[in-house]
């Protein structure tokens, strides 16, 4: 959230406890390119619940993914890094209007109200957002707080890989950059990242994130839950639920209704979200829209199920909506499909190459 030269070429780099993800992006002019972009999946045990617990093959992993990046192999030192979403705190809060000396410590006193973290061995940061209502009295500030020790150890292990961090972000900044752009809707917006180890839920409403949520349901409770319906490996479960998703035929009924418990769980939750939106920020618009990313927004059907269920317009996030222009024919690198898993890593490369 803090500016920093954006002339250093640097780029994005997403941890999660499954993979680690890179990308880089160029800009020459007016005109912004995908210059590298990697994966590498990490075994089990290494990172667990966002913490790192296995240093020194993690720096190896940086290293390896690096190195085998696609189009071209990432040689900046320079990195903006993710803080996984459950283990940050944002939330836009109004405070009273001081003066600019001033702000830092209304801004900690209402976080350390707010946020359920020790504010004194936390970094908040913070960003004072544009007056609409032109009131005298108060102030609207964008707030963001995380435990020192989880960005001390990340900033660590990235300075083992010889590299040199220069920002930190919370996923849910970095996923809103990368989906949303100025010709979107005014009204609030909901996005959901559907991931391997749990699903977060972020509302967005021009020009910051409102607030963010997370819950365990997830691809592996999914996988799981038809493993032991099917009595099958949760590999071969892995494999149908590509294949079947949430389309109900004939022979993937099993499969639906398998997913079907965890999945109105997800259901209740959003309903639940939604409603604490409309109580608690007063807004004078309901939810525009549903934008779905991550890994398991691939799944066949999931968009249509959540459209009937939660009746809004539900649509398949584009990562690209920031880097091609819409008049230009460019073909992405990465498929509009494949790309979900990249929108976090692809929003914090954003950054790195233009001053959002």
């Amino acid at each position: 959230m803090l500016k920093f030269n954006n002339n250093l070429n640097a780029f994005g780099i997403d941890f999660s406890d499954r993979s680690i993800k890179v990308a880089q992006i160029k800009k020459s002019g007016n005109k912004l390119q995908i210059y590298a972009y990697g994966r590498k999946d990490i075994p089990k045990g290494l990172i667990v619940d966002g913490e790192i617990k296995e240093k020194e093959e993690i720096v190896r992993l940086i290293k390896k993914t690096l190195l085998n990046s696609k189009i071209n192999p990432i040689k900046s030192k320079f990195v903006i890094y993710s803080i996984p979403e459950p283990k940050g705190f944002i939330r836009v809060m109004e405070i009273k209007r001081v003066g600019e000396q001033d702000v830092e410590d209304a801004v900690k006193y209402e976080a350390q109200q707010l946020f359920p973290i020790n504010v004194e061995e936390s970094y908040v940061d913070w960003q004072i957002l544009p007056d609409e209502n032109n009131k005298k009295e108060t102030m609207k500030v964008l707030a963001a707080a995380v435990p020192q020790g989880l960005v001390d150890s990340y900033s660590s292990v990235l300075k083992d890989a010889g590299l040199k961090p220069v920002a930190a972000e919370i996923e849910s900044i970095a996923i809103t950059r990368s989906l949303i752009n100025k010709n979107q809707s005014s009204r609030p917006i909901l996005v959901i990242d559907l991931g391997r180890d749990r699903t977060s839920f972020i509302i967005f409403k021009n020009p910051a994130v409102q607030f963010t949520a997370s819950i365990p349901v997830c691809g592996e409770e999914i996988i799981k839950a038809v493993s032991e319906k099917m009595n099958i490996s949760e590999g071969k479960s892995e494999e149908i639920i590509k294949e079947c998703g949430l389309i109900f035929r004939d022979d993937c009924k099993d499969i639906y209704r398998a997913i079907q418990p965890s999945l109105y769980e997800m259901i209740r939750y959003i309903s639940k979200l939604i409603n604490f939106y409309k109580e608690h920020y007063k807004s004078e618009s309901d939810i525009a829209k549903v934008i779905i990313c991550g890994g398991e927004a691939k799944m066949p059907g999931m968009s249509s199920f959540l459209s009937l269920r939660v009746k809004k317009e539900v649509e398949k996030g584009n990562p690209w909506i920031n880097i091609i222009s819409s008049d230009k024919k460019e073909i992405p690198p990465i498929s509009r499909n494949d790309s979900m898993v990249f929108v976090t890593v692809l929003g914090l490369a954003l950054r790195g190459a233009k001053n959002f």
